[in-house]
This record gives C-alpha cells, sequence and structure tokens, in this order.
C-alpha cells in the first residue's frame, strides 16, 4: 500500500524523511524562542505592576538592549519598579526613533501613570479651557494656518487641542515636550505626579485617581475643573491613628493658605475666589505642606 514512499530517485531524499523533519522542526524551538516564552510567560503571571504590560514589556526589551540580553525578567522586573514614572517615560519612549502620534503619547501616559486622558476630555473636566496659556492658543493657529478665535478654540475638546498643538512640533517632541503639553492643556502635572510616590499623599482629580497608594495618609481630591480642592485622610490612615478627621497639626497648617474646613465634604476646603483653575503653584504648596507635616508627624507611618 505505501510502496510508493520507498521510491527515491537518486540524491533526493524519500517522503517518509521529509515529513519526519518538518515534524522534528514543528516541535522543536531554538534558544531565543524558549526564551521569549518563558519571559512573555512570566510577564502574564506577574502581580501588581506597576506599569501596564505593554509598557512593562517595552521597558524590559530596552533593558535587555542596554544589558545584550543578559538580564532575565525577574531581574529587569525589580529595576523596572523602581524607575519614577517621569523615567520610566523617558525609557519607553527611547525604544526607537519614531515620531510618536498623539494617539500612542495618551496610550503612553496611560500605560505609565494610569491617567485615561480620553476620558478626562470626554468629560470636558480639567483646566479651564478659558485659562489655556497663549503658548496653547499660538500652537492652535499655527497648526490650522488661520486666525482662530480664542472661542474658536475654547469650544474645542482638549484631545483636539492636544493633537493640533503636537503638529507643530512636527512629531519631534521629547518626553518633557509631552508632559508640558499635557500640563498646558489638561492641567495635568505629570512631573510632579511622578514626585507624588512614597510621599503618602494620593491625588484624585479629573473625575479618576491620578496617583494612589496602599499606605498613602492624605488624599487631596480637585473639582472637575480644577476650581476647589479639598484634602481628608485615607481609611488606611484612620485604622492606624485611630483618628476619623484631619489631625489639627494639619488644619493649622492648610488654613494658612485659606483652608476652611466644610461640613458638606467633612474635609479641609478651598475654592478659588477667582472662579479659575487653581494654579500650579498653589497645588505645590498645598501637597508640599501635606507632605512636610507627614515627615514631622507621621512618617512611620507610610
Amino acid at each position: 500500500m505505501f510502496k510508493w514512499l520507498k521510491r527515491k530517485k537518486k540524491g533526493s531524499m524519500t517522503i517518509m524523511t521529509v515529513l519526519s523533519l518538518f515534524i522534528l522542526g514543528a516541535c522543536t524551538v531554538g534558544p531565543g524562542e524558549t526564551e521569549a516564552k518563558s519571559w512573555k510567560h512570566e510577564l502574564k503571571q506577574a502581580e501588581d505592576l506597576k506599569y501596564s504590560e505593554e509598557v512593562t514589556e517595552g521597558l524590559y526589551k530596552q533593558f535587555r538592549k542596554e544589558e545584550k540580553g543578559r538580564l532575565s525578567f525577574s531581574g529587569a522586573l525589580e529595576e523596572i519598579h523602581s524607575l519614577s514614572k517621569v523615567d520610566a517615560m523617558d525609557l519607553y519612549l527611547s525604544r526607537n526613533n519614531k515620531k510618536v502620534k498623539p494617539e500612542e503619547i495618551r496610550s503612553i501616559v496611560n500605560g505609565v501613570y494610569s491617567i485615561d486622558l480620553e476620558a478626562v476630555s470626554e468629560l470636558g473636566v480639567g483646566k479651564q479651557t478659558s485659562t489655556y496659556p497663549d503658548d496653547v492658543l499660538q500652537r492652535v493657529r499655527q497648526a490650522l494656518n488661520g486666525e482662530v478665535s480664542d472661542e474658536a478654540i475654547i469650544k474645542m475638546t482638549k484631545v483636539e487641542v492636544m493633537d493640533l498643538y503636537w503638529q507643530t512640533f512636527e512629531g519631534k517632541m521629547t518626553g518633557d515636550d509631552m508632559r508640558k503639553m499635557i500640563n498646558a492643556i489638561f492641567g495635568i502635572n505629570l512631573a510632579g505626579i511622578s514626585g507624588l510616590e512614597g510621599t503618602g499623599v494620593s491625588l484624585f482629580s479629573k473625575n479618576q485617581w491620578i496617583s494612589r497608594y496602599d499606605r498613602d495618609l492624605f488624599v487631596v481630591h480637585t473639582g472637575a475643573d480644577d476650581v476647589d480642592v479639598w484634602v481628608y485622610p485615607t481609611d488606611y490612615f484612620k485604622d492606624q491613628t485611630g483618628l476619623e478627621e484631619n489631625p489639627r497639626v494639619l488644619e493649622v497648617a492648610l488654613t494658612a493658605f485659606g483652608f476652611v474646613y466644610s461640613e458638606e465634604k467633612d474635609a479641609l476646603y478651598y475654592a478659588n475666589p477667582t472662579g479659575e483653575s487653581v494654579p500650579d503653584n498653589f497645588k505645590g504648596q498645598t501637597l508640599g505642606k501635606i507632605i512636610e507635616v507627614i515627615k514631622e508627624d507621621y512618617e512611620g507611618l507610610n
């Protein structure tokens, strides 16, 4: 029945030999492929990743490139988790020199900071569009090649403004350029947020958590347009101290900045009397004072 399999021409392989080689080839993988499957499996199984799987994979590949391949995934993961968010963003961007499009920038911000800029834009929250700095207005006009009124720009979504702003750089944006752009348009200070890790302060803004860690002691919560802000203790702080409200030392410190106790919010509360978004320097002073109180009175808790 299988006599035809035995026939062969001089110098050629039998069909059976070819089949055998094909089967062996399908079942055998090289060391590089085995290694890739191994670390990708580790990535899928890893818990409590600091950054998204996509960003973590990109950072690992960059570390391996710098180490010329001699780096285990577990060893790299430790280094990746030690990176600040700013450093992680810049290292991820350094993977290649291609033009990074606006949607990719928003994806990277989500992967590194867990901040959804698309959602911020859709909700129309964050920095008031009426307070865009001149640089933003000028770049939007430059991208549109014409005179565009402030009112027309204000009516655009933040994502639309970001896309036009990006065009003026012709794709040649550094990580610092991107962070400045996002702060100017969305009112989200990525460099400042990166510095919050380990300070004991959580930040809720633009209807989402911007920065939060298990051992944080206080929450800084801003309104939809960043016009007002309130501060209250975390559940972790309450559990550790037995206090159900902000400690007196923090009340005294923030009262000097214009905060008052709000019974409605059960928190220390501040609203900008001008009705505009609270400026960055005020946010920085508030966060700095809270961190100072933590270091002086509650450093052992966080």
